[in-house]
């Protein structure tokens, strides 16, 4: 299925051809007017030079599907594209699931093109409307940066405790899979008030002042969250892509390894 490869220079599209065993080099955008799917993988900072080159280079874009491969960015970054005739969508493994769940988002006709690439019997895709990228990734953000100092205040305080590590790991696991399956029962009203808060904000306030802080004021957060009715979320409209045809399978796909790298498929 892979086709032309294009690189930042006709040396390192043939690297990247030879790395991964399909395609073939070229020096220019030309061949890729006869794909039909486009997907992108580049360094985030580089994206938008490549955006400039593939919007300058002579491409006919109606009917192609572009499709950016992104732990961080969504469709939206490729709204130039967009405007001149491409679907877009974008592509990313979701962490955890050893490249055997990806998650993809926008618009219908690259999302359904994108599947025809990933899934097999073994990976299988989540897809959202275009432009909703962010609210996937701020679950991310609540359940790994959020969620870190939440378990580090946790484990100092078991230290402070003298709970030897393991232990704490181990006590730390066993809470956290409670209350997720608190949560997947019984959703928000499954939230308790901790008891006896005081008395571990005193402790823990000798121990360690700033971590008591944290706490405490996390706790307030909590408290303002849960007790405001629960949110009906508006969504804007989101621009939806230009509707054309589209024809036998082709990608470009580009290498996250190396620096402003495109690579092509045909089929």
């Amino acid at each position: 299925m892979l086709g032309p490869v294009k690189a930042s220079s006709y040396r390192l599209a043939s690297r990247i051809a030879n790395t991964i065993r399909a395609g073939h080099p070229v020096k220019d955008y030309g061949e890729f007017d006869a794909c039909q799917v486009v997907l992108l993988c580049v360094p985030d900072e580089a994206l938008p030079d490549v955006i400039v080159e593939l919007c300058s280079a002579g491409i006919s874009w109606l009917g192609k599907s572009v499709v950016l491969c992104s732990a961080g960015l969504g469709s939206g970054y490729l709204r130039d594209l967009s405007a001149r005739g491409a679907c877009i969508a974008s592509l990313a493994a979701v962490p955890g699931f050893h490249d055997l769940l990806y998650l993809l988002e926008g618009d219908k006709r690259a999302i359904r093109e994108s599947r025809r690439l990933v899934e097999t019997c073994e990976q299988r895709c989540v897809t959202i409307e275009r432009d909703l990228k962010p609210l996937y990734l701020a679950a991310l953000t609540c359940t790994g940066s959020l969620l870190f100092p939440l378990v580090m205040t946790a484990m100092e305080s078991l230290r402070h405790a003298g709970v030897t590590p393991a232990v704490s790991f181990s006590i730390l696991e066993k809470q956290l899979n409670k209350g997720l399956r608190a949560y997947a029962r019984g959703g928000r009203r499954a939230y308790t008030r901790p008891a006896e808060l005081a008395s571990q904000l005193r402790a823990l306030s000798a121990a360690d002042p700033a971590l008591a802080r944290y706490l405490e004021k996390s706790y307030q957060l909590t408290q303002q969250l849960l007790e405001q009715p629960q949110p009906v979320r508006q969504r804007a409209g989101a621009s939806k892509a230009a509707t054309a045809g589209i024809r036998p399978l082709s990608a470009a796909v580009a290498e996250s390894n190396y620096a402003r790298e495109l690579v092509t498929t045909r089929r």
